[in-house]
């Protein structure tokens, strides 16, 4: 793949992202409901919104990389960790307990992101 394609794929991460971590941040009860988990107790908020921050900061390091910065290689390989991680826990979820299945959908979305990145890895611009 081009390095224009490359950059395609690293703006849709970063848009995967800012869409998944925008409402935790912003509207952190709402967000809770919509992916069909019960309101948390108030004290819970704050955790909520610092995962909304973190899913939107991985959103920028991958806005980063679309640009062809320096360090992009390093970014990919913290998203890698970052998604791949999600996978795992969600997939020992799955084998004890139910799962919202938006919460699945979207975690698919992660792991089709890994292979993509995988393959920038392989593939993908050196010097980037």
């Amino acid at each position: 793949m081009d390095s224009k394609r490359w950059r395609v794929v690293f703006w849709a991460a970063a848009a995967y992202n800012f869409l998944a971590g925008l409402p935790s941040l912003l509207a952190p009860m709402r967000a809770m409901n919509s992916i069909g988990v019960i309101a948390p107790d108030p004290q819970f908020i704050l955790p909520i919104q610092i995962m909304g921050l973190l899913i939107c900061v991985f959103g920028v390091g991958y806005a980063m990389a679309a640009q062809g910065m320096q360090g992009a290689r390093q970014i990919v390989i913290l998203g890698i960790l970052g998604k791949l991680g999600l996978c795992v826990l969600v997939a020992l979820r799955l084998a004890v307990a139910e799962v919202p299945s938006s919460m699945i959908v979207a975690v698919f979305g992660d792991f089709v992101f890994v292979l993509a990145f995988l393959a920038y890895l392989a593939r993908g611009p050196r010097a980037a």
